[in-house]
């Protein structure tokens, strides 16, 4: 039988021994006392075939060990705090006057809308729309011949009646002369009635004579009770000619009047906002001819909210001047509050602000616009002014101490705009002038936290939202 020659476990055993004196490492003392015995085992026993796969099981035992050993310590890694670098921003206390942001809407209490009074036809239209007109200044021409007319008829009911007066005047004086002759009359024909009623008894007469007589006096009397009652009426009768001509006096002035209105003028100096008609066109009374609004009456209508209404009522008590700054076309301008609306719309949330404007403004303003308006409110004193971005949830901000940040709840009383940039005027009893809040919105920031501030200089531009972490770790995992 051929010797088989198998790989020696304790050389393997010696080959590591050697590595780990080179590497000034130790071997485990177990593992160094197995050489020796192995050598010797394997000096006995290396020929035996039956030892074969006992040789190939102690082969990967033992290389497995070997490579377990040699293999380098991973290095220990220790978990640092994360620092998180943020901005701050310094607080100062003092009296500071809240701003509220606002549109207004630009209007005039002098709009008026021209209406026809008469029938006729437009005769020339004098202005066009966004044009600027005087006072007494021709606007539309109507056609006056129907209400010429009118007029004419007018005049001569007016004529007609002052003839009737004038008839009734002379029939009075007729009546009053002929009252005395019927009364005179009377009285004769009473005599007669006598002077036959005598001789009917002496039967001088008939009684068909008598009987005439008697009839000839309830005549004469029928008569004189005519002619009384017409003098009596005549009063009467001359006030209904009277009325009548005063009435026809009116209506005449009515038809003057009507006259001078078709020709239109403006009742103020203004500007045109629209204009419905056109020449040739034929309009009836209550028909809109063109709308303008007074150059001098424009003012600036704001909602104002319902929370602010108390401040704002006071200051107006007080006689305190609040202004509001808009910006227009031509740049920024200030306009003062007139004063409040004297009641709240179903559709609104507050009363309206109501602010005049300097004459100055009217070129730069259209009527009907809507400008933005920042007013500004009576100053409160012992308040914080702060960055939007400062403000965590609703009413709470983060001050740094010691490299951490401590949480405190504030009451908000307001904004303030300084150019582009918007702050919240904040109180706490908590808050100390000088505190540095934090300005940076963290995604999860909690009291305790540690921060390291890195507020930009002057020269550099850094964005202020900007969120930036820092590991002190030599490398992150």
């Amino acid at each position: 039988m051929t010797n088989v020659t198998y790989p020696c476990p304790p050389v393997l055993l010696e080959y590591a021994l050697r590595h780990f004196k080179q590497t000034n490492r130790i071997m485990p003392e177990p593992i160094s006392k197995l050489v020796k015995p192995l050598q010797i085992f394997w000096q006995d026993k290396r020929n035996s075939p039956r030892f074969l796969p006992l040789v190939i099981l102690l082969l990967t035992v033992l290389l497995v060990i070997i490579f377990k050993l040699l293999q380098p310590a991973p290095p220990v890694k220790v978990q640092q705090e994360k620092i998180w670098t943020v901005q701050t921003h310094r607080l100062s206390k003092g009296a500071k006057s809240p701003q509220l942001e606002l549109y207004g809407y630009v209007e005039s209490p002098f709009t008026a809308t021209i209406t026809s009074s008469i029938n006729a036809d437009v005769k020339s239209l004098d202005v066009k729309e966004g044009e600027h007109v005087k006072l007494g200044q021709t606007l539309i021409t109507l056609d006056d011949a129907e209400v010429q007319l009118a007029l004419d008829e007018k005049n001569s009911n007016v004529a007609e009646l002052k003839a009737q007066i004038i008839s009734e005047k002379n029939r009075y004086k007729n009546d009053l002369s002929a009252l005395k002759i019927e009364k005179s009359l009377v009285a004769l024909a009473e005599k007669k009635l006598a002077r036959e009623a005598r001789t009917s008894k002496s039967k001088l007469t008939s009684q068909s004579s008598y009987d005439a007589q008697q009839q000839a006096l309830n005549n004469q009397r029928l008569a004189l009770n005519t002619r009384q009652l017409s003098v009596t009426d005549h009063p009467a009768r001359l006030a209904q000619l009277e009325a009548r001509l005063a009435r026809n006096h009116a209506l005449t002035e009515q038809a003057k009047i009507d006259r001078e209105r078709a020709v239109i003028s403006a009742p103020f100096d203004g500007i045109i906002l629209k204009t419905r008609t056109s020449p040739g066109e034929h309009i009836r009374p209550g028909e809109t001819l063109l709308e303008l609004y007074a150059t001098s009456e424009v003012e600036l209508r704001a909602q104002l909210p319902h929370r602010f209404i108390p401040v704002v009522k006071r200051a107006i008590a007080d006689q305190t001047m609040l202004q509001a700054v808009i910006q227009t076309e031509t740049g920024e301008h200030t306009v003062s509050l007139s004063r409040l609306s004297g009641s709240i719309d179903d559709d609104s949330n507050g009363v309206d602000a109501i602010f005049s404007v300097d004459k100055e403004m009217l070129e730069s303003l259209t009527i009907g616009d809507t400008l933005k308006m920042r007013l500004e409110l009576p100053a409160i004193d012992d308040v914080y002014s702060v960055p939007v971005s400062s403000i965590y949830g609703t009413n709470r901000l983060y001050r740094v101490e010691d490299e951490r940040l401590a949480v405190m709840k504030v009451e908000k009383l307001g904004r303030q705009y300084q150019g582009n940039k918007q702050f919240i005027l904040v109180r706490s009893d908590r808050l100390r002038a000088g505190d540095e809040i934090i300005t940076t919105q963290l995604p999860h920031a909690v009291s305790g936290l540690k921060v390291k501030i890195n507020n930009p200089t002057a020269e550099e531009k850094v964005p202020s939202r900007n969120i930036t972490s820092q590991n002190t770790a030599s490398e992150r995992p």
